[in-house]
């Protein structure tokens, strides 16, 4: 009788410390998925932008006053720098995108230019679809400028004159492959025209040539149109504005037209919930009312598209774009 009770104390014990066991370990494994969470409290430092070109340009301008906002929406309140990494028509800031740490603390904005144009032409460390694409932010317009005082009352008549005189007109861009140069391109193989562009380092120098009388046009956005000095002769976006008076190459029944765009992407592999993070609070800054307000006044308003539609928007410009390189002899 005493071994039968030494016994059944014995396996008592033996099943009490099994129940421990088991509790221990549900209790660690708590623990574990508690440390995770914590320690995955993104974002918990400061969120650098680079913006692969020099500052005072349209893609600096956008990105300064939705930086300035975003912070609001994220979680933490992180500061959110922008950094500029001007070369190489972008490709060096995006370089140094491709190749962060794919945390989420440093993410790149770019133009058509580095993803759907560079890939063409260059050879790079990165691909078309090398990155993270995260949200497309604003609308940066290319719209053919000219003097105020030009013969062409619209364009109609501009296109009149250069189908009577192929070569004689000079338009200025930013540079041979830029976004504003293969616009051109497109139209003149759309219509039969001879256009001749001319290059000029950035938006600044093109305008002056535009004013001085070099050249009898260029590719500018809204903020640089002056009423005094000169006017919109066509908008070579895909959908009409209200932030200007200017038809789109559509409206003219000229079926091409892009409406150049500026976004957000990181560099590959940033964990998906930080992606979600990332996307939700650049949403919710396009959409206050103030910075929506700042965003208007420099002609660059939002343009919003998901992860997904951006993805599908750069890959049909870089097939777009990789036509008419080929048509114009500058990639293979």
């Amino acid at each position: 009788m005493k071994k039968y009770l030494l016994l059944l104390f014995i396996v008592s014990l033996v099943l009490v410390g099994c129940g421990s066991a088991e509790g221990n370990t549900e209790v660690n494994d708590t623990s574990s998925d508690n440390e995770e969470a914590i320690q995955d409290d993104f974002p918990t430092d400061t969120i650098t932008l680079i913006v692969p070109y020099a500052p005072g340009g349209s893609t600096d301008t956008s990105t300064r006053i939705i930086a300035e906002g975003v912070s609001n929406y994220l979680p933490n309140n992180p500061n959110v720098i922008v950094e500029n990494k001007p070369g190489g028509s972008s490709t060096v800031g995006l370089t140094q995108v491709y190749n962060a740490e794919p945390d989420g603390y440093t993410l790149g904005i770019t133009m058509e230019t580095g993803l759907a144009i560079k890939t063409h032409t260059d050879e790079l460390q990165y691909e078309m679809d090398s990155f993270e694409e995260i949200i497309r932010l604003v609308a940066s317009p290319q719209l053919l400028i000219i003097r105020e005082d030009a013969p062409w009352e619209n364009f109609q008549e501009w296109l009149e004159y250069v189908k009577e005189n192929p070569g004689k007109f000079k338009y200025a861009h930013s540079g041979n492959g830029t976004i504003g140069h293969l616009a051109m391109e497109e139209l003149a193989a759309a219509v039969d025209i001879d256009i001749v562009g001319i290059p000029y380092d950035g938006g600044g120098p093109s305008m002056q040539a535009l004013l001085s009388g070099e050249v009898g046009g260029t590719i500018g956005n809204p903020y640089q149109v002056d009423p005094e000095l000169n006017r919109i002769l066509v908008d070579t976006g895909s959908e009409p504005s209200n932030l200007y008076e200017a038809t789109t190459l559509k409206e003219e029944g000229i079926d091409v037209g892009n409406t150049p765009w500026i976004g957000l992407v990181g560099p590959p592999d940033i964990p998906e919930k930080r992606l979600q993070i990332i996307h939700d609070a650049f949403k919710q800054v396009l959409e206050d009312s103030e910075v929506k307000e700042k965003l208007i006044e420099q002609g660059l308003p939002p343009y919003y598209a998901g992860a997904d539609e951006f993805r599908d928007v750069i890959k049909q410009r870089y097939d777009i774009n990789g036509k008419i390189l080929k048509e114009i002899g500058m990639a293979d």
